[in-house]
């Protein structure tokens, strides 16, 4: 496809180019479905084969006679003609983008059905119908046409747009350099596409970007007027962002995936084995006659399939952490976290102290019971890693507003973790020492909050505690 044909196939209407012989040299599109022919029969042939006293009234066969007779003409001229097969159509004629005009003196845009009438609002009334926005500018880069298409996407009513320097819709950081690039092209006019392979915005009147795709069309060389067409990209540009964002939400599944299949052939299956081992004694103990040994192990086995029942349960908790829709409500989180604390004290540590500072307000607009989990998690572990060598285990859990975020420190003077292992302690299946459980139940916690929108981070020295702080975004503010 040669680069002028790429000029007319972005002219909203039916379009050909003609040198000043009176030979299509291009034809888009549009022009072939109206004149019933197809593109390649059209280009090379003479216009009076297709269209009947197109020039001023003028015989066909003296077109070019007339096209030369003068300057080209620099307003837009417009007539009624036929085509070979007697349908009217309007015919409009301004100065071609070619080099030197001896290739395509003119661009004539054709429309069907219309009655003649002025011009330049025939011209508009082409354009106008075009979904991209279409400006013209001349040498200075000040706007001499708009399309209605421009006013929309940039906020500006069109009266005011005819006049205005097109540097002003460049964004800051390229306005300065905006005329240096437009006397640069001025030298070298070629059709020029921007903003396929690299970013490209303008500047809506409100201030804020737009990204937009955009060509640039020489229409007339020796005034160095450019057609600007441009492509709003915004729905593009939010489409690509979801499907990237889909992207990534993937791979860390995928990840997820992973890491479970990692862990379950051995957390699970290993379980599975010491069951079938412990089953395989009952029967010995069964036909040996042994009622004592085989009630050992069958409590041995039951209590490892509780055990791993219960994993199972937290694994699929896991899985549905990151799915399930929030549901909000206001409620007092003080009051929730005195109740989460009686209920951990009655399983044990009941020396252990927990110190309050709460200076949230209270009252928080939260999905309840995902924050819940999260503290029941947090202090669970807090009571669990005591140190047994301190005179006494204190646990505290403070509370703030930050920007509109609920913040949280859940802190302990116990064991604390190592530095080899603080680094996997939100990994799944994560298991340290005889105390763990099953390794999920903190990297529940941080997909619950990131799924509430929030992060959490955690600190610890070993031999002097830990103290795991998370953020979570308030949508509102109420004491």
């Amino acid at each position: 496809m040669s680069t002028t044909l790429l000029s007319i196939d972005h002219f909203p209407a039916p379009a050909l180019l003609v040198s000043e012989s009176g030979v299509i040299t291009e034809c888009n599109l549009m022009a072939a479905e109206l004149l019933k022919t197809p593109r390649g029969e059209v280009e090379g042939k003479p216009l009076d084969s297709f269209l009947v006293d197109v020039w001023f009234g003028r015989q066909n066969s003296t077109a070019g006679h007339a096209l030369l007779g003068g300057t080209p003409p620099e307003t837009l001229l417009k007539q009624t003609s036929k085509t070979r097969d007697g349908r009217d159509v309007i015919v409009s004629i301004f100065p071609g983008p070619s080099e030197g005009r001896t290739s395509a003196a003119f661009c004539i845009a054709l429309s069907q059905g219309e009655a003649p009438g002025s011009s330049s609002q025939n011209f508009r009334d082409i354009v106008d119908a075009s979904a991209s926005a279409i400006i013209m500018c001349d040498a200075k880069g000040t706007i001499r046409f708009a399309s209605r298409a421009v006013g929309g996407l940039f906020g500006y009513d069109l009266d005011s747009l005819i006049g205005m320097c097109v540097d002003q819709l460049v964004p800051g950081k390229l306005k300065r350099h905006h005329k240096d690039y437009r006397i640069e092209f001025s030298k070298a006019m070629k059709p020029r596409a921007m903003g396929r392979k690299s970013k490209v915005t303008a500047v809506h009147k409100e201030g804020h970007e737009i990204p937009i795709e955009i060509v640039l069309t020489p229409v007339n060389e020796a005034d160095a007027e450019i057609m600007c067409t441009i492509v709003d990209l915004t729905e593009h540009v939010a489409t690509r962002s979801e499907i990237s964002q889909k992207a990534k939400e993937l791979e860390q599944l995928n990840a997820e995936l992973s890491a479970f299949a990692n862990s379950a052939s051995h957390d699970l299956k290993a379980p599975l084995c010491s069951i079938e081992g412990l089953l395989s004694l009952c029967l010995e103990d069964f036909e040996a006659g042994d009622a004592e040994e085989l009630k050992k192990n069958l409590e041995e086995a039951l209590l490892i399939s509780r055990s791993n029942a219960s994993k199972v349960e937290k694994i699929i908790e896991l899985a549905q952490a990151g799915q399930a829709k929030l549901h909000k409500e206001r409620f007092s989180l003080r009051a929730d976290i005195v109740e989460i604390w009686r209920s951990l004290r009655c399983v044990g540590s009941a020396g252990a102290v927990l110190e309050f500072d709460l200076r949230h307000g209270d009252i928080v607009h939260l999905e309840r019971a995902a924050l819940n989990m999260i503290l029941a998690n947090l202090l669970s572990n807090a009571l669990r890693y005591g140190d047994p060598e301190k005179p006494s285990h204190v646990i505290r859990i403070s509370s703030r507003r930050e920007n509109n975020q609920l913040q949280m420190v859940v802190g302990d003077n116990g064991r604390g973790i190592s530095g080899g292992n603080l680094q996997r302690v939100f990994t799944y299946f994560s298991r340290f020492d005889e105390l763990s459980n099953e390794g999920v139940g903190l990297a529940l916690v941080r997909k619950q909050i990131e799924r509430l929108g929030g992060a959490i981070s955690v600190h610890s020295v070993e031999g002097q505690g830990t103290e795991f702080s998370f953020l979570i975004p308030l949508e509102e503010r109420e004491e």
